[in-house]
């Protein structure tokens, strides 16, 4: 297996299944002293805003099958990553390229209706990941046994605790056979059994070959799930967890 690359030149190879490949990848937000700068801004052509940088012209290649702990301090660009390794952010500049469906635990409750049942958003969630209703229909007793939430899947989203949203996410992103799976902090949402429940699931998904992109503060978890580490912010990358993971253990206790 190889280690996930930040690569420099342009690689016009085709992607093999559950490949991912930023290049030149660059994600600028602007941000506005005051509201109505916006509106001058649209009416005048002159720029009121600052630029921030998120991701700075990130070159990078993970390949089948690998699970890389994406890494860094808060404002690193962890999130804006992942958000871009699964669709839901375009990048300002640069490209991305992937292989095969993807699908991705980020903000919480994405995905979901609020005033819809946990049984009907399976539906609503699973079709933004490109399922039809009968494949759903095909899974749907398997994604409700996961989850455990016994009378709660009919009943609204709004009425859940944030440990049993992420509970119905997680059992839905990993039960419609996905190639690539992307999890932002997601597990540290959740209960100790659901959490070590997701952990076996996640290690069941890289024996059978999946990619797998995991965020992450807690070192311990990086180490147990990933062979690999990515530090977008630094644009470092590492060839194991461990050796990054117990580095960053030294640094926080010198």
């Amino acid at each position: 297996m190889h280690s996930p690359t930040f690569f420099e030149t342009d690689h016009a190879l085709s992607l093999r299944r559950g490949e991912i490949r930023f290049q030149g990848v660059t994600k600028v937000y602007r941000l506005y002293a005051k509201p109505f700068d916006r509106l001058k801004e649209a009416i005048l052509r002159k720029p009121y805003h600052q630029a921030f940088y998120s991701l700075q012209n990130v070159n990078l290649r993970v390949s089948p099958g690998e699970s890389v702990g994406i890494v860094g301090d808060n404002g690193a660009g962890k999130s804006t990553l992942l958000k871009i390794a699964s669709g839901t952010l375009f990048p300002t500049h640069g490209s991305v390229s992937i292989e095969g469906r993807v699908a991705a635990l980020l903000e919480l409750g994405a995905g979901f209706h609020p005033e819809f049942t946990g049984r009907r958003n399976i539906y609503l969630n699973a079709s933004l990941l490109g399922l039809t209703d009968l494949e759903i229909k095909g899974c749907e007793d398997h994604i409700i046994d996961f989850a455990e939430l016994g009378p709660f899947i009919d009943q609204p989203i709004k009425t859940y605790s944030s440990g049993m949203v992420v509970r119905l996410a997680f059992s839905i992103a990993t039960s419609v056979n996905p190639d690539i799976l992307v999890i932002d902090e997601a597990l540290s949402v959740g209960d100790q059994y659901f959490q070590k429940k997701c952990i076996d699931r996640i290690l069941e998904f890289q024996k059978e070959g999946k990619t797998i992109l995991f965020c992450s503060h807690s070192l311990y978890t990086v180490n147990l799930l990933c062979s690999s580490r990515l530090d977008p912010k630094r644009r470092h990358s590492y060839g194991w967890a461990r050796d990054g993971c117990d580095g960053g253990l030294r640094k926080l206790h010198s």
